[in-house]
Order: structure tokens, then sequence, then C-alpha cells
């Protein structure tokens, strides 16, 4: 192994990766030990706190395990040998409208984008707004002509490199330029992905519960969707294979689960993508909000697990920088970029290009990496805050949902607070006291099995976190019922 301290990704994720590929390619089998952290780090030189870095995390996921007397060896991990399988093929009456479009807007969803509780919302507040026009003026005062006329469906070509670089080094996710596309959000990306894959009728697994915005697409393409339960170790693979064997898709959020905030286990990872592998389906991840994470290390994303091509990453600039930037990108193996391009421009062309010059030297002079730093601790602040008063003033009535990342935590009812109030009656008070917090009962497909609060705090500042939860604590105790959240709460949308 050769560590390029020139690179962007860090020394210890280079050491994590090598050796992940390694145990993954079976060069590595289990069983094997390991040498000692001062051996690998002579032979590597560096120091050995990059190389206990790097075995912690693979520790973390599940790849190493500890022996008597300091020793470190390869996991057992649940694999099946599988043949390669192929590649997937490439103001109006409601009367005139389609039947699957229909059954999408009769949704009844409950949400407000101005509630400081508000989920998956960044606070734009310390945004670098300055550095942001001056790239903006310095793109377009000598434009190239090929950012003035239609650019290429796959994205601007400066931005698809930058994106791959900064995916690098924030995601651990090693991808060429070649096989990245620039799309309106991850929303447009998961649009694309609907039109391009799904026929109707089409089985599709979704986490239950799940993130609703996902369904409306996979709705609107015309699939049958097939929910699949989330336990504290991700997406149940086996139920999924029980209830839709051969589904032709299966859309999941693995690194943060919306809304439990879960990552799902090394092992339920490997028996996913060996489902994919034996059916020939696609697995779409949405890596929701990932890079906001409360500690320095993190499990490697899904993609970086896939060797056959089966994973379609998707991801979004909107939920780090500015929620009205609406550009996202998607990561594919290259036979699916070039099918994706020639049906992209027979659709919409290309994502606006605009912000896209501007947004390629945002990444490549480092401004974003910084703004996450800055800003993933001021997140975890407010995490934190949130945590506290939870514990403070609803004690023995939520229970948080462990979670390393993102904008959000779900609090479950204890038996206690479920006696007494459903999710929907609890968030219809906390919008009476112009407070609302969206009910995790809404994020299920069929009847929740559980009830609790999705809780965001990307905009709400530390200072407000105990009075604003202590209303919302006061609305639970009161008599009587609140408030409905309505129907025309759903028209919000959260921008990814």
């Amino acid at each position: 192994m050769h560590l390029d301290r020139a690179a962007d990704m860090p020394l210890y994720q280079q050491v994590a990766a090598h050796l992940r590929a390694r145990i993954l390619d079976g060069a590595l089998p289990a069983g094997s030990r390991l040498l000692g952290s001062r051996e690998i780090a002579r032979e590597l030189g560096c120091s050995r706190a990059i190389v206990l870095t790097a075995l912690e995390l693979l520790y973390a996921e599940g790849y190493l395990v500890s022996v008597p007397r300091g020793g470190v060896k390869v996991a057992a991990l649940a694999r099946k040998a599988a043949p390669d399988a192929p590649s997937p093929a490439p103001g109006i009456e409601p009367a005139r409208l389609s039947h699957r479009w229909r059954s999408v807007l009769a949704i009844d969803y409950a949400f407000d984008l101005a509630s400081p509780f508000s989920t998956g919302t960044p606070d734009i507040a310390d945004f670098p707004f300055d550095t942001w026009a001056r790239l903006l003026r310095q793109a377009w005062r000598n434009a190239p002509r090929s950012a003035c006329t239609d650019m290429s469906p796959l994205g601007w070509q400066p931005l698809r490199e930058a994106t791959a670089e900064f995916l690098g080094t924030v995601r651990g996710l090693l991808c060429r330029p070649e096989e990245v596309v620039i799309t309106p959000a991850s929303s447009g990306a998961l649009d694309l992905c609907c039109r391009m894959l799904i026929d109707p009728g089409d089985e599709v697994w979704v986490e239950e519960p799940g993130f609703i915005e996902a369904r409306w697409a996979l709705q609107a393409a015309g699939a049958r969707l097939v929910p699949v339960p989330v336990d504290g170790k991700g997406l149940v693979v086996a139920e999924g294979i029980r209830r839709a064997p051969r589904a032709k898709l299966a859309v999941v959020t693995p690194s943060h689960q919306f809304p439990l905030g879960v990552a799902m286990s090394l092992d339920r990872r490997l028996e996913l993508l060996d489902w994919a592998q034996r059916q020939g389906s696609t697995v779409i991840e949405d890596d929701y909000n990932s890079e906001f994470r409360q500690r320095d290390s993190m499990a490697a994303s899904l993609k970086s697990l896939d060797r056959a091509g089966h994973v379609v990453y998707l991801g979004t600039f909107s939920k780090v920088m500015l929620p009205s930037l609406r550009i996202g990108y998607l990561v594919a193996s290259p036979a699916f970029i070039d099918v994706f391009g020639r049906g992209r421009a027979r659709i919409d062309v290309h994502t606006a290009g605009t912000a896209q010059p501007a947004l390629a030297e945002f990444l490549r002079e480092g401004h974003l990496l910084r703004y996450l730093r800055r800003m993933r601790l001021v997140y975890a602040a407010r995490k934190q805050a949130v945590l506290d008063a939870v514990q403070a003033l609803l004690p023995g009535e939520l229970d948080i949902v462990p979670s390393e990342a993102g904008l959000h935590v779900t609090g479950l009812f204890t038996p206690r607070l479920a006696a007494r109030l459903t999710d929907t009656e609890a968030s219809a008070r906390s919008r009476a006291v112009s407070n609302f917090i969206q009910p995790l009962s809404q994020c299920f497909l069929g009847t929740p099995d559980r009830q609790g609060l999705v809780i965001g705090f990307g905009r709400l500042p530390v200072e407000d976190a105990h009075p604003r939860l202590a209303a919302v604590a006061d609305a639970l105790r009161a008599t009587g019922s609140g408030q409905s959240g309505g129907p025309g709460a759903g028209a919000a949308r959260r921008g990814r």
C-alpha cells in the first residue's frame, strides 16, 4: 500500500479503504490476523495514531474483531457467492390528472417549513454569501461559450470533476468524473431513476418507516411499493426478500436512515448487495444528510462496497449549502451513466447551468469543506441542546433513537405517553403552540407499529431549544385535543 500525502482523502481513510477493499475481495479472508499497529505504521511510514484511527473505523463497520492479548483479525462476514447477473435494461380538474398523480396528491402530509423543528433544513445564517457572490460574478464575467449554450445532460464537466473529488474527501467514495451526473438536487436524481428504471406495476422496496417524498416519486412512476421494516441495524433485508423477492428496485438511506437515524449494519449491507446481484435489481442509495456527522469517523457508503454496479448513489448540495440551489448528483456505473445521459436529453436536457461553474470553484477552493467543518460544530451543539431539553422536560415519555449524523433526532413514545395520545395528536398540539413537530406515524406506508416525533434542529438556536420544547411539553400534558395539522400543510417541500 502507498499513502498519498498530497491527496484530499485523509491518511486514516486511505488506510481503512485499502484494508476494506482487501477484505471484500478476499485477499484478507476471515480469521486473518493483522500486524500490530506499530508495525503497520512503521511499514507505511506514518504515525501509529493514523493506523489506530483506521482500525477503529473498521471495528465500527464490523470488518475487524479483537482477539485475546490485543490482537486484531478479520471478522467473519456473512456473504453468499452469486453468479454475475446482467444489469437492468436500460389549476386543472382532478379528472384530467393521471390516476397515479391523483393518488400522490391525495396523500395528506403535515409539514411546516417555517417551524424551528423542521427536519433536514439547514441554517443559512452563517453561509459565506460574500464568497458565493464573488464566484458567481467571476464565473459569468468572462463566461465560456460552453456555459452559455446547452450543457451536457450529464452536467458541467468541471463540476463533475469537483464533485468526484468532494465525495472522495467527505464520504471516502472513490469515483471518477465519468460516473457522476449533475441533477436538480437529489429529488431530481430520484425522479430520473424512477423514469428510467420503473415500469408501472414493478415492485419496489421502501423503508418502513421511510422518507415519504421518495415514495411520491415512486408512486408517480407507477411502482407497487413494498414496505420493508427497519430495526436497529437498518433495513431488514430478509423480510424484503420474503415479501418481494424479485423487486425491481430498493430505495434505502443506509448511512443515516430517515426518519429513525440508524445506520445499516455491514452484514445487512452485504446481504442487500448480494440480493441485488442475484436478482439483477438496482439499489438506490440516498445518502441523506450524512455530511453533517457528529463524529470524525463514519461508516462507508453502500456504493463504496458495490463491486457489480448495482447501486446508484444520490446526494445533494442543496442540503449543505442553500435549499434554493437545487443542484445534486448521482453516482453510478458507466453503463448506467450512458443510458441516463441519453434519457436525460429527452426529458429536461440538463440541470440549470447558471450556478454550476460557480459551484465547481466553490468546491475546488475548499469553501464547502471549511463551511461543513464549522457547521458540524454548530449542529452538534444544537442536537445536544435538544437531547438535554427532552431529558429534562419529557423524562420517561420520549426515548431518543441514537443517531450520529443529520439534522434531526427521533423520539419514540414510551407506553406512558402512548397511553395518553397519538403522535398525530401530539403533532397537532405542537402546531397549536407554533412549534410544529412532524409525527413519526406519517412516515409509515402501512399501519404504524410505533409512535414518535421527528425533531429537527438545523434551524433551532441552542438558546431556543429548552423554551420551545417546554411549550411543546406543556401542550402534550394539557387536557383536550389540539388543532388539526390540516391538509394544506402538505404543500411545502423540503427541497432535496
